[in-house]
């Protein structure tokens, strides 16, 4: 009896020991890991980043070491060595930059281990405490986003490009789909805000070195309206300068407002690829206005206000209706290689001839967009193309003409700008 009151006795207090302990098990507790197995870098540099599934309380600091033939200095250099947590954050993130002068034509692998032992109270090293930095060769293909910024109106195609480290382009030997993802950095959420139309990839047709991935818009929402997009991994591939794009989802274009002339845009080009005389353009100043009034993008009473050659084209008052968005080719910017989605308007009445002497009246589509600065009032880009003009660019509205597209002067655009006035 005095052997079993003694087991029971134990029982007791072991059980009540381990009830009222606060103590965490390990497998309890939040783990911190390694964003990734593996960083590929080219040239540029590359965040490692390290995740915490909880905010810290206090500075954290993790160490780490590196193990490679790559000589820190020679042909990389890092911002830090050991991974920062500032209290109350759940990220911390240490740069790695190549040393282009001394990139080789092989490449070579770093493997970054985390110090075990430096987990913070409350915290546990998960099983992704290590990663592999590949600092790639000559040799490799780079892939890059075409620009680091760009909007979402109704759709869009959002580009990539691929070359060679060593220089120039590289052409696919096979079509290739590029993978890509959605930062967490993001506030747009997909299937909310926006949708992949053909998958989260980019596809770049065979002997080309350019594809792109393709955007549909769902909806606008304040403070949501930010997507980040990244290049994905790739055997075999590394990151160029752009490895991520961010994405303002905007929607469509609304031009309601009162929009002052700024000035013809692409008269230069007209002069030096075409070598036509534009003395005989179309004038205005800033008196001349376009109004439109409407709550939807989907229609507007417009109403002109010119008294300079804008008139001849925009004679009279007249309802408007946005019929759809398609990409125009800016031939004046960067050799005819940037792409813009514009909205297209029709106007019920126009007078296409463009002139105070010659009249015909008919409706016609016009393209706009919208330019926004920080700082700076809206400019409201207008892209004439469906007009046969008889007072000026004559000669080549006759040779277009014959051609069969339609509009008949689509890639021979007058191209303007607006501000704002209100």
């Amino acid at each position: 009896m005095k052997q079993l009151s003694f087991v029971v006795w134990l029982l007791c207090l072991l059980l009540g020991t381990a009830c009222s302990s606060d103590d965490k098990r390990p497998a309890d507790l939040p783990q911190i890991n390694l964003d990734k197995m593996h960083y590929a870098l080219a040239k540029g540099s590359t965040e490692v980043k390290l995740v915490a599934e909880e905010p810290t309380a206090t500075e954290v600091v993790i160490p780490f070491t590196l193990y490679g033939k790559a000589v820190e200095g020679t042909d990389y250099t890092l911002s830090a060595h050991a991974f920062t947590f500032k209290p109350g954050e759940q990220e911390a993130t240490v740069t790695f930059t190549r040393i282009e002068e001394s990139i080789g034509d092989e490449g070579s692998e770093l493997t970054l281990n985390l110090d075990r032992h430096a987990a913070p109270q409350g915290f546990v090293l998960g099983l992704l405490n290590y990663t592999v930095v590949e600092l790639m060769g000559k040799n490799t293909v780079i892939a890059s986003f075409k620009r680091n910024t760009d909007l979402l109106t109704l759709s869009g195609n959002f580009s990539i490009q691929l070359e060679k480290m060593s220089g120039g382009v590289y052409k696919t030997p096979a079509a290739l789909t590029y993978p890509i993802e959605v930062d967490p950095s993001s506030t747009a959420v997909e299937g909310v805000h926006f949708e992949f139309v053909n998958g989260p990839f980019a596809k770049i047709p065979k002997g080309r070195y350019e594809g792109s991935v393709a955007l549909r818009f769902l909806k606008h929402e304040p403070g949501k309206d930010r997507l980040v997009l990244r290049l994905g991994e790739m055997p075999g591939y590394g990151n160029g300068g752009n490895p991520t794009i961010q994405i303002n989802v905007q929607g469509a274009y609304n031009i309601s407002g009162t929009w002052a002339f700024r000035s013809i845009t692409n008269k230069e080009w007209w002069e030096t690829m075409w070598y036509e005389d534009t003395s005989n353009f179309p004038t205005g100043t800033e008196e001349d206005q376009l109004v439109f009034e409407g709550t939807d993008y989907r229609s507007y009473t417009f109403t002109p206000k010119l008294s300079g050659g804008l008139k001849n084209y925009f004679t009279a008052a007249c309802p408007v209706t946005f019929l759809n968005e398609r990409e125009e080719q800016f031939q004046e910017i960067g050799m005819g290689r940037e792409l813009a989605n514009i909205a297209v308007l029709e106007f019920d009445h126009i007078n296409v001839n463009f002139s105070a002497t010659q009249s015909r009246i008919r409706k016609a589509v016009v393209g706009f967009r919208i330019l926004r600065e920080t700082g700076s009032p809206d400019v409201l880009e207008c892209t004439i193309y469906d007009y046969e003009p008889t007072d000026f660019l004559s000669g080549v509205y006759e040779m277009y003409k014959d051609y069969g597209s339609d509009p008949i002067m689509l890639e021979a655009p007058l191209r303007l700008q607006f501000v704002r006035v209100k």
